[in-house]
Formats: structure tokens, sequence, C-alpha cells
């Protein structure tokens, strides 16, 4: 079970804002434009006809200028460095992560966001996701680079839960068997103890409808030095 060593017990206050803050993370603040999302569902939906279509499908000609023709015309490889539009605040606690929904992991516009829905219950951070062919391995299998970065955005917000957050510090993740795709799957994060700016979390991934983890994690994460 998760412990809070006595020294660092969580202040409430503290703890009401993290999670405040992390609700923020979870959804699209501020929500994508109705356009954005559409735009957002339909690159996905490309992407997985792209991984799955024979190199040899005579329709891949038409698609390839299509696919130029807009590039130049959205003058896409011109596009800004970052996400983050400009006038972002310089705090990262100020920032917002999910803005239009462009996370990398939770983003619903974000082309190669699974995503994963995150959410707060108890002392738990949840996430639920269904991983599909754009992350896919072996054949049927996630790639464990996404398992993997799967807990670090849920064990690591699960930090919140000490009143305090940062950056990942380090991150170890046990990978116990495969992790399917197309199954829908719930990672669960939670904060064990401090020591100084130390933060240590764990999580564990397993198959939402019910049976034995595909993978564990233990983290660290270093608290900002100002919180």
């Amino acid at each position: 079970m998760p412990a809070v060593s006595g020294p660092n017990t969580p202040d409430p206050e503290a703890v009401a804002r993290q999670i405040e803050i992390l609700g923020r993370v979870a959804r699209a603040t501020p929500e994508p434009s109705a356009e954005l999302a559409r735009a957002g569902e339909s690159l996905k939906a490309l992407t997985r006809w792209l991984l799955t279509v024979d190199s040899g499908d005579p329709r891949l000609a038409g698609a390839a200028r299509e696919f130029e023709r807009l590039a130049r015309e959205l003058d896409a490889a011109g596009a800004p460095t970052t996400r983050y539009l400009d006038g972002a605040p310089e705090l990262p606690e100020e920032r917002l992560p999910n803005a239009r929904g462009t996370h990398p992991l939770l983003g619903s516009t974000h082309p190669l966001a699974p995503p994963i829905e995150l959410r707060v219950e108890g002392d738990r951070v949840l996430g639920v996701v269904t991983f599909d062919v754009r992350f896919e391995g072996n054949i049927g299998w996630v790639h464990g680079g996404f398992v993997a970065a799967g807990f670090d955005i849920v064990a690591v917000q699960a930090s919140r839960l000490s009143g305090r957050a940062g950056p990942t510090g380090t991150l170890s993740v046990r990978y116990l068997k495969p992790t399917p795709t197309e199954v829908e799957m719930l990672y669960e994060g939670w904060f064990e103890r401090s020591e100084g700016r130390r933060l240590y979390v764990g999580g564990r991934l397993a198959p939402l409808s019910g049976g034995p983890p595909t993978a564990e994690a233990e983290g660290i994460v270093v608290a900002f030095p100002d919180a």
C-alpha cells in the first residue's frame, strides 16, 4: 500500500491544488475548435491506414500526391518547432500541456496520441487506454517504449498526490508479459513516499476487464524547488 513518510505528510490544500492542475492536464484546456478536432481524427485514421496498407496498393500514388499538396498548401514544412503558442507562461506549472488537445499521450487532437483518458480516484491516478496499430511492435503487441511512455504520464502525475510536482527523475519498467493492442487497458499510478525533493511513485498496467498486470513501474519525480 502507498505510504507517506511522517515529516512529509501531504498538505491537503496543496494536494487539492495539484489535483486541480492534474485535471487541466487530463482535459484539453482550452478545448480545441471543432475544425481542429475533426482534422485530428482524420489524421489518426489516415495514419492507421498508411501503416496497414499494402505498399503496392494503387491508391497510394493518389494519396501521396494529396498529402504532398496539403503539406505545400498548409506550409507544414515551415511549422513552428513547439506546440506551445506564443504567450505560453515561462513557469512549467503555469503552462497548459494539453492545450487544444495536443498532448502527445493524452491529446484528443494529437495524431499520435492513443489517447490516454486520465482521472483521479482516491489515492490513485488512473489512465484508460486502447493502443491501436500505431503503437504495435511485434504482431498484436504494444511496443514497450509506448508502454513506458504511458507510465511516464500516469505514474509521474501521481506524484501530485504528494501536494508537489516536478519532472521525471528516473523511471524503471518491468515488462511481465506482452501488452496487447486493441484491448482496453488500465494504468494505475500512486504516490508512495518522499525524501526531500524526491517523490517516489509506483504504477501498474493491466486489462481493464481484469487479469494479471502486463507491466509495473517505479519512478522518482524531482519536485520543483519552490513547490
